[in-house]
């Protein structure tokens, strides 16, 4: 659905659903491939570099037509636990938002912002990747439109938002 300047989506996955807010510029699991940055082979690799389980369903695909900030995907995994994904982490803290866990890092050529969010059943995960050709020092625009996107936009879904200038 859009609302003005807003999209709303309601996400399944499982039994369960989820309410997501989103920039009107963006475009919900359709492809045009000269707006996504990265290969199948990339996303699998990004994948298990944070946690080495297959996902159970992939419940979502987004980008911008804006093609300097975001590719967004959801995933979902059943009967896994924040204390899992922490466990796989060791080596990184991560920030915590209550019921949900952020990892910023660098994939090879991507900026990579990896958020779970725990459900009833298991535990979401969205995958912002950057455009790396894009000239943005420091990937300023990148994390300023994944802060808008998760904690102006979507604030209420987590428990422990961090603080947005």
């Amino acid at each position: 659905m859009n609302d003005g300047p807003y999209g709303i989506h309601t996400f399944q996955f499982s039994n369960e659903s989820l309410e997501f807010t989103m920039y009107g510029d963006y475009v919900y699991n359709k492809v045009e491939k000269d707006l996504i940055y990265f290969k199948t082979k990339n996303v699998n690799s990004i994948l298990k570099s944070h946690f080495n389980k297959t996902f159970t369903q992939q419940f979502l695909f987004m980008y911008t037509f804006i093609g300097t900030y975001n590719n967004l995907l959801g995933f979902y995994y059943e009967s896994v636990s924040l204390e899992d994904i922490r466990n796989y982490n060791l080596k990184e803290s991560g920030v915590d938002l209550g019921n949900g866990i952020m990892y910023n890092y660098n994939f090879g050529k991507f900026a990579v912002v990896d958020i779970f969010r725990k459900t009833d059943k298991g535990v979401i995960r969205f995958v912002n990747i950057n455009n790396p050709k894009e000239i943005d020092p420091d990937r300023k625009k990148f994390h300023r439109e994944v802060n808008g996107l998760f904690f102006k936009l979507n604030q209420n879904l987590w428990d422990n938002p961090p603080m947005i200038k």
